[in-house]
């Protein structure tokens, strides 16, 4: 008996990860994708958006290096610069993908994939069919479009747009608080650009931690970012050469004027281009239907990440991916949604994982909360960013460890402590003596669990 063909559609993260991982299983892989290796993370998300943010907090530090005793003059944005890094550095990362792929002899086509029935796709620019035995679907999303009194009339940016501008405009607008807005929008504030968000909820990042969403707007408002929470957009129009943004806000009408005005309110599974009516294949509100296996509803065909409508990272999707190809290939796997990390890369980042405070009390009969504030941090003072704290929510009765909420220089980073701390079920008694390397941020983790384990040392 032959290998199992496995058919992979969406060369994204979970889509590349998926033909990867079904590869290295023995499986015989087709992979097809219609745009670019790498998907919306390498080429329009996750990785350039850090570049353009890596360059900003560079210029921001080097601006401030008589702190430390340094000068530095004459410093300069060279914006066609950034972008030719950021090109360079995402062509660099594709090609590495495209090089494992073919390393591991999967077999890449390039064009848009359709169901021709349950057991075979067609390529429609070829009209090539392929059978396969097992299928993955790995679209992606697509970013979500309001809509607004007059968009028809005005060239609204999406997020992919603010990552391919070729100059800066004088001014941006950005409708949407979520870590898309808030990342690129102190980007281009700290380019230089006159920059607004406009968040129809109380707070940016509002799916998180109140606290450390508070804490964010206070920092991004100290950079001149203006933030107007609680506002909804009524209509938009041109205003000469520049658009103007009318707001419904509690204080009443309000009107803004700017170069540009992008949304950035999220994005939505794209599945509409395989046909997947035709052979019967179960959605429900607007994404594909998995079960923990990530099979949809006709057994044989699976769908990993942003397209099944469950959290939509990039981690998450190449975990969903290494379940699929595995339970595809007989290798019974579920994944963990226990304690997924949530990253916002904007300075100070913010880093999160578990429940929130307020998800805590209303889920546990009794919790307790400890904050460790950067300032009592030695490493936090070496680099003057003292402006954060690490906050752990903890069930009171048996102290296990059920969120951690980081603001602060390297967020990103030191959240992977506490990952691992929820999906072992850690307590804050264990995570307290664990010892950490001084001088580190990361001392503020253990210091903040011994905030609850018998009183934190720097703190009177």
């Amino acid at each position: 008996m032959g290998r199992e063909r496995v058919i992979v559609i969406g060369g994204g993260v979970g889509g590349y990860a998926a033909a990867l991982r079904a590869a290295r299983l023995g499986a015989e892989v087709i992979l097809v994708e219609k745009e670019k290796i790498g998907g919306v993370c390498l080429n329009k998300g996750c990785i350039p958006t850090k570049i353009l943010l890596h360059s900003a907090s560079l210029y921001m530090e080097v601006k401030r290096a008589g702190i430390f005793g340094l000068s530095a003059e004459k410093l300069e944005i060279d914006f066609s610069r950034i972008l030719a890094r950021k090109k360079t550095i995402v062509d660099r990362l594709t090609g590495g993908v495209a090089s494992l792929l073919k390393n591991k002899n999967v077999k890449v086509l390039s064009g848009t994939a359709v169901f021709a029935d349950a057991e075979s796709i067609k390529i429609l620019e070829t009209g090539e069919l392929f059978t396969g035995d097992k299928f993955i679907l790995a679209t992606g999303s697509v970013p979500t479009k309001l809509t607004i009194d007059g968009s028809e009339k005005v060239n609204l940016l999406t997020s992919d747009d603010l990552l391919n501008l070729e100059t800066l405009p004088e001014s941006l607008l950005i409708i949407g608080g979520g870590y898309i807005g808030v990342e690129l929008g102190q980007f281009y504030c700290r380019m230089g650009v006159k920059v607004s968000i406009v968040e129809m909820l109380d707070r940016i990042i509002p799916t998180e931690d109140e606290e450390i969403s508070r804490a964010l707007e206070a920092a991004l408002s100290k950079e001149g970012l203006s933030i107007i929470t609680k506002a909804a957009v009524e209509k938009i129009e041109m205003w000469g050469k520049d658009k103007k943004v009318i707001l419904s806000a509690p204080d009443g009408k309000k009107e803004i004027t700017a170069a540009e005005v992008a949304q950035t309110v999220g994005r939505r599974p794209h599945y509409l281009d395989m046909n997947i009516e035709a052979i019967g294949l179960k959605t429900e509100r607007g994404r594909i239907a998995v079960n923990d296996k990530m099979q949809t509803s006709i057994p044989h065909i699976y769908a990993v990440g942003d397209v099944t409508g469950g959290i939509m990272l990039a981690h998450v999707a190449m975990a969903e991916a290494e379940c699929a190809a595995r339970n595809a290939l007989g290798y019974p796997a579920c994944v963990s949604y226990h304690a997924v990390p949530r990253c916002i890369y904007t300075s100070p980042e913010v880093g999160c994982v578990g429940l929130t405070e307020k998800q805590a009390i209303q889920e546990k009969s009794e919790i307790q909360v400890s904050r460790f504030p950067l300032h009592a941090v030695g490493k936090a003072l070496i680099m003057e960013e003292t402006e954060g704290m690490i906050k752990i929510v903890a069930d009171k009765k048996h102290g296990e460890i059920l969120g951690v909420h980081i603001i602060g220089p390297h967020a990103t980073e030191l959240i992977a402590e506490a990952v691992l701390a929820i999906e072992l079920e850690a307590t804050v008694e264990e995570l307290a003596h664990t010892i950490h390397p001084h001088p580190t941020v990361s001392e503020g983790m253990g210091e903040a669990a011994m905030v609850l384990s018998g009183g934190a040392l720097h703190l009177p």
